[in-house]
C-alpha cells in the first residue's frame, strides 16, 4: 500500500479533533503509547496522541517490576488526559497464571492494578497466562489459569473491570509462553464462565500462532472484549506485510464489535505515516460493502 499523507487538521499541533469522530471511520483506534514515538518520554507521547487527533490510547505495563524509574507516573497521567480529553482504553494487570506457587503473587498485582484503573477509569485489563513451566503437564497448567482467572473474576466484578487473557505468538515475540491459540483461550474463559474474563485478540499474534483470522474472529466473536493489529512480517502498520487488513477489519466491524482496536504496532518509519495506513486500511474496510 502507498503510504499516504494524514488530512492537514489531523497534523496541526494540539488539534482536539477526534479522528474517530470527526472522519466517520468505520472502527475507532487505541494507540498503543509504549509503541509509538519511543524516542520521546511517556508523558510527550500522550500529548502527541491527542495532537494527531486521536483521543484514545493504551498501555502495557504500570509497574516495571526490576527495572528502577520505568514505572509509570500514574497521576501524570490522569492529569494529562483530563487536560488533553484522553482515555486510556487497556493495559496489562498480570502475567503467570499457571501456578499456584504464582497466584498469590498474581492477586496482589491485579489489587494493584484495580486500584490505577479506578485512577484512569480503564474497564479493560489484559492478563498473560505465562511461561510455560518445564515438567509440569500442560493440562495441568490450564487448570492452574482457569483457578486464577476464577479467584481473580470477582475482584474484577467488584471493580467493574474485565480481564482479558490475550494468547501470545511463540515463533517470533514470545518463545516458551504457555498460551497461543484462541481455540484454548476461549476453552478457558468458557470454564471461568464470568461476564468480567474475556480474550484479548491480537490479530498479528494470531496470524503468526494459527492463520484463520476470519474463522476465529466469527467463531469467538462473544468472547472477545478487545482487538489489536499489527501487519506481519515486522510488526508495523497495515500495507507492510502479509495480512489483508481491511477484510480483518471489515470482519470485525461486520460481527457487531464497536469497541476499541489497539493500534499495538512499531511504525515502519514515520508515526504520522503509520497512522495514515491505519486510516486507509480503514476506507478501505468501509468501502468493503457486502457482509462478510
Amino acid at each position: 500500500m502507498p503510504s499516504q499523507e494524514l488530512p492537514s487538521h489531523v497534523t496541526q499541533a494540539h488539534s482536539s479533533e477526534s479522528v474517530a469522530g470527526e472522519q466517520n471511520t468505520l472502527l475507532r483506534y487505541s494507540i498503543c503509547a509504549d509503541a509509538f514515538w519511543l524516542d520521546r518520554p511517556f508523558l510527550e507521547r500522550l500529548d502527541l496522541i491527542a495532537d494527531a487527533g486521536f483521543s484514545h490510547f493504551e498501555f502495557w505495563k504500570f509497574q516495571a517490576g526490576k527495572r528502577p524509574g520505568a514505572d509509570k507516573d500514574i497521576d501524570a497521567i490522569a492529569r494529562l488526559c483530563a487536560r488533553r480529553s484522553l482515555s486510556v482504553v487497556q493495559f496489562s494487570a498480570g502475567w503467570s497464571l499457571n501456578s499456584a506457587e504464582r497466584r498469590a503473587e498474581f492477586l496482589a498485582e491485579l489489587d494493584a492494578a484495580v486500584i490505577v484503573a479506578g485512577r484512569l477509569g480503564v474497564k479493560l485489563m489484559t492478563v498473560i497466562a505465562g511461561r510455560e513451566l518445564e515438567g509440569v503437564p500442560r493440562a495441568e497448567q490450564i487448570r492452574e489459569v482457569i483457578a486464577s482467572l476464577a479467584a481473580a473474576a470477582p475482584i474484577a466484578q467488584a471493580a467493574g473491570v474485565t480481564l482479558m487473557l490475550e494468547p501470545t505468538n511463540v515463533l517470533v515475540d514470545h518463545p516458551g509462553q504457555l498460551l497461543s491459540q484462541s481455540a484454548e483461550a476461549a476453552e478457558i474463559i468458557s470454564a471461568v464462565n464470568s461476564a468480567h474474563v474475556k480474550m484479548a485478540f491480537d490479530v498479528y499474534h494470531q496470524q503468526i500462532s494459527e492463520g484463520n483470522l476470519t474463522g476465529n474472529i466469527k467463531k469467538y466473536q462473544h468472547l472477545i472484549a478487545h482487538y489489536q493489529i499489527a501487519d506481519y512480517p515486522g510488526r508495523h502498520e497495515p500495507g507492510t506485510g502479509e495480512i489483508n487488513m481491511p477484510h480483518v477489519l471489515r470482519t470485525i466491524h461486520d460481527t457487531g464489535y464497536r469497541g476499541m482496536i489497539g493500534l499495538e504496532l512499531f511504525p515502519k518509519a514515520d508515526p504520522m505515516r503509520a497512522l495514515a495506513a491505519v486510516l486507509a486500511a480503514d476506507r478501505a474496510a468501509a468501502a468493503l460493502a457486502e457482509p462478510l
